[in-house]
């Protein structure tokens, strides 16, 4: 008969002699090293080297340089002692290029995209991508773009933009191209609120130059031709995400908050102030009945009141993701068929999503629930105060 006996890592006593890294070919060595950290060598038991290696495993994949990271842990023969040991860490590198191919469905549109990119193509976690997108609603896009890691920290980056696209927004009777560029610092933050909330999220500071052009169709509204031809915008924002949720596509529960302030007229001819932000609680009751609570606001405003608000900026609600009940973009104000946008919008929306019968154990398709909402939401000029445009 077999006896079974618990062991208590923590009481092995014990030391790291060394941690040998195989599978490197492309990666800096000091980019690495740095990434594995000395930790590990001032553990005093078996517990901690575990739970040691296991955070030198979770580091090295979120440097984006590797496809797997294996790490075995053995006894160290070099050395007389039977309480040294060795960690032994395993990297398969990501290929020198890759690429996909996928499909999306969004707001009354399909899109299938394509990209080519190259990880880690100076050895520090560098990435550059080339990417084209294709939407059902003549929407084009090719995007270049660069990434890299500040003062090698993978969760600090700087990113670097090239663009062109090509939008036909049918609903103001329009299209659209742009072309230009964009610059991204990104940057995590935590803090504790009231000595009990632990809040984590990210700084994303943007500076965006973008030339733009409007062709309106034949017979598209006075106020959207008035509007053709060119201008140029040129930007800084500043984006604040606070996201606790347990899933970003079906969340069971936690909270969500994006604040977003832009403020254009550094440069060309598009100057304006706008605000935005976006708030969402999902919460779960009896394991099965999932609330959620949404809302959203957001304002333009021109610098000058002399300086227009061009079509392309003004805020637009209506659609299945947006304001139900009203066609895309089909609320607020209109001419000649054609929506033209509005200043101050809000939005707020109450959600109940529940399991389908017989299909709540299945966790294979438990996600398939049915969703009873209630939304409400209002577009107002900057100047006009009047409750009768409430949706």
């Amino acid at each position: 008969m077999y006896r079974t006996k618990t062991i208590d890592f923590s009481k092995v006593k014990c030391y790291v002699k060394s941690v040998d890294i195989t599978g490197i070919e492309r990666s800096n060595d000091d980019y690495i090293r740095k990434h594995v950290g000395h930790e590990i060598f001032n553990s005093g038991n078996f517990e901690d080297v575990l739970e040691k290696s296991q955070e030198i495993r979770a580091r090295l994949l979120k440097l984006g340089c590797f496809k797997t990271v294996d790490i075995v842990i053995d006894a160290d023969n070099s050395e007389k002692s039977s309480k040294s040991y060795k960690v032994l860490v395993e990297v398969e590198e990501q290929n020198p290029v890759g690429g996909n191919i996928h499909t999306s469905i969004g707001n009354n549109e399909g899109s299938l995209s394509s990209a080519v990119y190259l990880p880690n193509i100076f050895g520090k976690g560098e990435r550059l991508v080339a990417e084209y997108t294709y939407g059902t609603n003549n929407h084009v896009d090719y995007r270049v773009s660069y990434t890299n890691p500040i003062n090698q920290d993978p969760e600090k980056h700087f990113n670097a933009s090239a663009f062109r696209t090509s939008n036909d927004f049918s609903w103001s009777k329009y299209k659209q191209t742009d072309s230009g560029f964009n610059i991204d610092i990104l940057t995590p933050f935590e803090f504790m609120l009231r000595n009990k909330y632990h809040v984590k999220g990210t700084h994303l500071f943007t500076y965006e130059a973008i030339w733009r052009n409007l062709i309106s169709y034949m017979d598209s509204a006075f106020e959207i031709r008035e509007q053709s031809g060119h201008s140029l915008k040129s930007s800084i924002k500043y984006t604040n995400l606070i996201d606790r949720r347990d899933h970003t596509a079906l969340p069971t529960a936690g909270g969500f908050l994006k604040t977003t302030i832009e403020l254009a007229g550094l440069g060309g001819d598009v100057k304006f102030f706008r605000y935005n932000s976006d708030y969402q609680y999902t919460k779960t009751f009896f394991n099965y009945l999932t609330t959620q609570f949404s809302l959203s606001e957001g304002l333009i405003l021109p610098l000058k009141k002399s300086d227009p608000i061009s079509v392309i900026d003004k805020n637009f609600l209506g659609g299945p993701l947006s304001l139900r009940g009203f066609k895309n973009r089909g609320a607020g104000p209109h001419s000649d068929d054609c929506s033209l946008g509005s200043d101050v919008y809000c939005l707020a929306g109450a959600h109940l999503y529940t399991p389908l019968p017989f299909l709540h154990k299945n966790k294979k398709l438990n996600w398939l629930k049915t969703h009873s909402f209630a939304n409400i939401g209002y577009i107002l000029s900057n100047n006009q105060i009047s409750i009768e445009n409430l949706a």
